[in-house]
C-alpha cells in the first residue's frame, strides 16, 4: 500500500518536496520563525533562565518601523504613455486612450485594496527579507476583475533559488493551506474526475507553512493545494494545481508572457534569490543588549539594596524579620546588644560600565542601521519652513534610497503584471470613461468609450510610475506653494483645487463640490442669457417687419416719420 501511494504521488508534489529539502538546509523556516519572533518581542525563547525575569529592550521593531515608514512616505501611480510610439500623430492619438486607462487603472487599484497588500509586503520584506503578492483573474468568463493574494516567504518555491529576478524563473510553486471541501469543489469546476477527487483528503502538512505554531488545532479538514507557474515553449505562462495525490487543474495556458508573481527584496545577495531583512543582522546585537540589562537587573537587586544579618539563635519569632511593624523578641539580651544580633549590611557600590557597555550597544547599533536619534529626532514645524523640515529628512534618510528604489520597481512589476492580464482577460473589452472639457459651458464632460480586445492588445504602451511624496511635511510644502502660485495670480481656484493631493489637509471633496455648484449655477445663467438673446433677436426681428410693412402700406419710412414729429413736437408751443 505505501508502495502504491509513492508512485501515484503527483510530479508537482515531488518538486515541492526537492524545494522543501533545499529550505531545510539553507535553514529558512528557522531563520525566519526566529526574526518574526525577534522583531515581535519574543526574544528569549529557549533560554535556561532558572528563574530570573529577563528584560527586553526591543531596538529592532524601532529600527523597522522607522525604515518602513520612510519607506511608506513614497505613494505610487501607474501612468500609461504612448512614448514607444515615434510618430507624433500617433502619440497624439492614444492620448486620450492612455488618459482614459489612467483612470481606469487608479479605480481598480483602490477597489481591489492593492496598496493595502503592498504596504504589508514592504513590512515582510524588512522583517523577513521578502514580501511576495500573487495575482489571478477573476474566474468568471464575463468579468475582466484581476484579484491579488499576499504570499509568505516560507509558501514559495523558485525553481533556481540563485536568481532573484522572478521572471527569469525556470518555474515557480505556491502552496495554499485551503479546506478539502474548497479544493474539491475547485477540481469540479474544472472538470477532473471524481475519481481523482476522491484522493483529495485531509493531511497535516503545517510545518512548514507561515504561523505553524498557531495551526496546531485545524477546525476543518485541511490540506495543501499547490499552484505551479512555468514557462511554457510558445512563452506563455502556464499553470496546474496539485494536491499531493490529485490533480486540481491540468495544465493550462494563462495567456501572458510574464509570472504573475511580483517580490520586493528588502536588500539584494548576490546568488540568493531571497535577498536579507533588516531584522536577521541585528539579532547578535539585540541579544546582547538584553542580557547586559537582564545582568544589571540582577546585580541591582543582588547588591544595590541593605541586607537582613540576623543571628536567630537569640530570636524567638524569627517570622517577625520580614514583617512591618512587629515586635522582636530576643533571648537574654539586653535592648542595648540588639545590634550585635541583627544589623544591615550596607549597599555595594556598583560600577557605571556595565550601563556604559549597554547604552553603547544601543546607540552603535542604531547608528549603523541609520536609524539614529539624531535621524529620528522630534523636529518642531513651527519653528522650521516645510522646506527646511523636509531637507532636513530627505539628507538622513539618504541610507534607505535602495529599498525606496526597491519598493519603485516592486509597484512597476505589479503594473506590468496587471497590464498584461488586462489585455488577456479582457475578451469582451473594457469600458473607459472619457472626460473632456466643454470651455462654452466651463463643465467636465463624460462619456464611456468601449476599448475592444484586438484594440487593447494591438497598442504597445508605456508604463510610468510617478512618484508622490507623501509625509505631512511633503504635503505642507506642496499646500504651501500651491497656495502661494494662486495667490500670486499663475494659477486659478480651479487648477488649484485639481492639483491638491487627494489626502491634502485642505478638503478637497468639498472644494470640488463648491466647483460643481458654481458650474451648474453658472451653466443656469448661461442659459437664460442663452434664451434672453434669442429672444431680443425675435422682437428685433418683429420690429423690423412692422416697419417694413409700415413703408409699404404709407409710403413713408421710419426716417421721414422721425422727421415729421419732431417738427410737430416743435409747433406745439407756438400754437399755444
Amino acid at each position: 500500500m505505501k508502495k502504491r501511494e509513492e508512485t501515484s504521488i503527483t510530479t508537482v508534489w515531488q518538486e515541492y518536496e526537492r524545494g522543501k529539502d533545499y529550505n531545510y538546509q539553507q535553514q529558512l523556516y528557522e531563520k525566519s520563525k526566529r526574526n518574526y519572533n525577534f522583531y515581535f518581542g519574543k526574544q528569549w525563547e529557549g533560554a535556561k533562565l532558572s528563574g530570573i525575569q529577563p528584560i527586553t529592550l526591543n531596538i529592532i521593531k524601532s529600527i523597522c518601523k522607522y525604515k518602513v515608514g520612510v519607506v511608506k512616505t513614497n505613494t505610487y501611480q501607474i501612468y500609461f504613455n504612448s512614448d514607444t510610439y515615434k510618430n507624433q500623430e500617433e502619440r497624439e492619438n492614444l492620448k486620450d486612450i492612455c488618459d482614459m486607462l489612467n483612470r481606469y487603472a487608479n479605480r481598480i487599484w483602490e477597489k481591489t485594496k492593492v496598496n493595502k497588500l503592498i504596504r504589508s509586503c514592504i513590512n515582510d520584506a524588512c522583517i523577513d527579507s521578502e514580501g511576495i503578492i500573487y495575482f489571478y483573474a477573476d474566474p468568471d468568463e464575463n468579468s475582466n476583475s484581476i484579484y491579488c493574494e499576499q504570499v509568505n516567504k516560507t509558501n514559495i518555491y523558485y525553481g533556481n533559488e540563485n536568481e532573484d529576478d522572478i521572471q527569469k524563473q525556470p518555474y515557480i510553486i505556491i502552496s495554499f493551506r485551503r479546506t478539502v471541501e474548497e479544493v474539491k469543489e475547485e477540481a469540479r469546476k474544472n472538470k477532473i474526475s471524481e475519481k481523482e477527487i476522491e484522493l483529495i483528503t485531509e493531511d497535516q502538512d503545517i510545518e512548514e507553512q507561515a504561523g505553524r505554531d498557531l495551526r496546531t488545532t485545524e477546525i476543518v479538514p485541511m490540506c495543501l493545494e499547490l499552484l505551479k507557474l512555468y514557462r511554457g515553449k510558445d512563452g506563455k505562462i502556464w499553470a496546474k494545481k496539485c494536491t499531493k495525490l490529485a490533480t486540481v487543474m491540468e495544465d493550462s495556458c494563462l495567456e501572458i508572457d510574464r509570472y504573475p508573481v511580483a517580490h520586493i527584496l528588502w536588500e539584494r545577495v548576490k546568488g540568493s534569490a531571497r535577498g536579507q531583512g533588516e531584522v536577521e543582522t541585528l539579532i547578535p546585537n539585540q541579544i546582547e543588549i538584553n542580557k547586559t540589562a537582564t545582568r544589571r537587573a540582577l546585580a541591582v537587586k543582588l547588591v544595590a539594596f541593605p541586607k537582613l544579618v540576623a543571628n536567630t539563635k537569640y530570636i524567638s519569632n524569627t517570622k517577625a524579620l520580614s514583617k512591618i511593624g512587629t515586635t522582636i523578641e530576643v533571648n537574654e539580651l539586653n535592648a542595648d546588644d540588639v545590634n550585635k544580633v541583627v544589623n544591615y549590611l550596607k549597599p555595594a557600590s556598583i560600577s557605571s560600565d556595565a550601563y556604559q557597555l549597554q547604552k553603547e550597544l544601543q546607540e552603535e547599533t542604531q547608528n549603523l542601521a541609520g536609524a539614529s536619534d539624531t535621524v529620528t529626532g522630534n523636529v518642531d514645524p513651527t519653528q522650521a519652513s516645510g522646506k527646511s523640515i523636509l531637507a532636513v529628512q530627505q539628507a538622513s534618510q539618504q541610507p534607505i534610497n535602495e529599498q525606496v528604489e526597491a519598493y519603485k520597481d516592486f509597484i512597476e512589476d505589479i503594473a506590468l503584471i496587471w497590464y498584461a492580464m488586462l489585455k488577456a482577460n479582457s475578451v469582451k473589452g473594457i469600458e473607459l470613461v472619457k472626460e473632456t472639457k466643454d470651455y462654452t459651458s466651463n463643465t467636465t464632460l463624460e462619456e464611456t468609450y468601449k476599448m475592444s480586445y484586438k484594440e487593447l492588445n494591438e497598442y504597445d504602451l508605456d508604463i510610468k510610475i510617478e512618484t508622490t511624496p507623501k509625509s505631512p511635511f511633503d504635503k505642507y510644502a506642496m499646500e504651501m506653494s500651491l497656495e502661494n502660485l494662486l495667490n500670486a495670480g499663475q494659477i486659478n481656484f480651479e487648477e488649484y483645487v485639481n492639483a491638491l493631493p487627494q489626502d491634502s489637509a485642505m478638503p478637497k471633496a468639498e472644494l470640488k463640490q463648491i466647483l460643481k455648484e458654481r458650474e451648474e449655477k453658472e451653466k443656469i445663467f448661461n442659459e437664460i442669457e442663452k434664451a434672453g438673446n434669442v429672444l431680443n433677436s425675435a422682437m428685433q426681428q418683429v420690429m423690423q417687419q412692422q416697419e417694413m410693412n409700415n413703408v409699404e402700406q404709407t409710403g413713408v419710412t421710419p426716417e421721414e416719420a422721425n422727421i415729421v414729429n419732431n417738427t410737430q413736437q416743435e409747433q406745439i408751443p407756438i400754437n399755444q
